[in-house]
């Protein structure tokens, strides 16, 4: 039997992406498991709290002891983002998911917020040790060709969409000033700039001649910009962070979900939102539109009058509502875990098959 050490970089009681995807793959792979033996490596400082530099020194120091302990066939690591700390010697037997560019993107001036000189010099690491493991699962299409145009990688990149994240059972949020039964648009997202948390309060803006329309954003305290253009907004409503029981409830209750991100790696909450029945407008981004096929309606990121228009279709017109709520519900169904499993398995058989001279 073949054994697999997945290496963890997020605890797994941490709410976020990276603990949620490393649920998706135990979850997928349990059943397949005849053949396979699996084990966990967890490479983060477990007094390290929230503070992302404490973890990374951890890292540096403790990543060659930890992963010595765990023996395997083959390492998945399950954040790409991580890849700067893969030991040399296990590159050849490590499968990385990359989930999304972000650190290089920001590197290279494309997305805001450069990264100091030491980010810069993991950054770099990651791609040169990306560039010698033996295979790497990107989450969509849109993201190996970013690991084609960005990083010069184009051999060994498959393309493994990440299953819909079931949802536990809806438990009502308390929306303070929102009056009961209101129609509102719903956000999910934090402060960073690509997710546009700006521009959905200007596509919001344009909306405001709909009739008693709210605005509900959920996750981190706004920035200081964003409470300074609100706070004179009686309908924009910041509900802060939310579990999962509570973001289900907010998906069901929306009139609609609108997600204008400038840059994804991949689209999950758009599945999300379609799972609970509720229709999507979102930013013409390569990965939303792969993740959304024909379940949504989409406009450019920086064109707020073209993603009004896209709300104020689904706010007016009911049976065009109800043909994107079906398609939507279809579509997420179509992201099942099993399919996810059997890729990854493959992904693994393919790593472990010696690398053909033109690889």
């Amino acid at each position: 039997m073949k054994c697999v050490v997945w290496v963890r970089t997020a605890p797994p009681d941490q709410a976020g992406s990276m603990a949620a995807y490393a649920d998706l793959v135990q979850r997928s792979l349990a059943p397949l498991a005849a053949d396979w033996t699996f084990a966990t490596c967890d490479l983060f400082d477990p007094r390290g709290g929230a503070s992302m530099w404490r973890h990374h020194v951890w890292r540096l120091r403790h990543a060659r002891r930890a992963l010595t302990a765990h023996p395997a066939d083959l390492y998945h690591w399950l954040d790409g983002s991580m890849a700067a700390f893969i030991p040399p010697a296990l590159r050849a037997r490590s499968v990385v998911t990359v989930h999304d560019l972000i650190p290089l993107l920001q590197a290279r001036g494309e997305l805001p917020r450069r990264p100091s000189w030491p980010a810069r010099w993991l950054i770099q690491r990651g791609v040169t040790a990306l560039r010698e493991c033996a295979l790497l699962c990107a989450d969509s299409a849109a993201t190996k060709a970013d690991l084609a145009r960005l990083a010069k990688i184009t051999a060994r990149v498959k393309v493994v969409p990440v299953p819909l994240r079931p949802l536990p059972p809806p438990r009502p949020v308390a929306l303070p000033g929102l009056p009961p039964g209101a129609r509102f648009i719903l956000h999910i997202g934090h402060n960073a700039s690509y997710k546009n948390r700006r521009g959905v309060v200007d596509v919001f803006l344009r909306l405001r001649d709909s009739a008693d329309l709210h605005l509900v954003l959920a996750g981190p305290s706004p920035s200081p910009e964003l409470v300074a253009r609100t706070n004179t907004l009686p309908m924009v409503h910041f509900v802060g962070p939310v579990d999962d029981a509570e973001l289900h409830d907010l998906y069901r209750r929306a009139a609609l979900f609108l997600f204008p991100s400038l840059y994804e790696g991949y689209g999950m909450p758009i599945l999300e939102a379609m799972a609970a029945g509720c229709p999507v407008v979102c930013s013409t981004a390569p990965s939303l539109l792969e993740v959304a096929g024909d379940a949504a309606l989409s406009a450019p990121a920086t064109d707020p009058d073209a993603l009004a228009d896209a709300c104020r279709q689904l706010l007016s017109d009911a049976a065009l509502r109800q043909t994107m709520i079906e398609r939507g519900r279809a579509r997420a169904a179509g992201f099942d875990i099993a399919s996810f499993g059997n890729l990854l398995l493959k992904c693994y058989e393919q790593a472990l098959t010696p690398k053909e001279p033109h690889d």
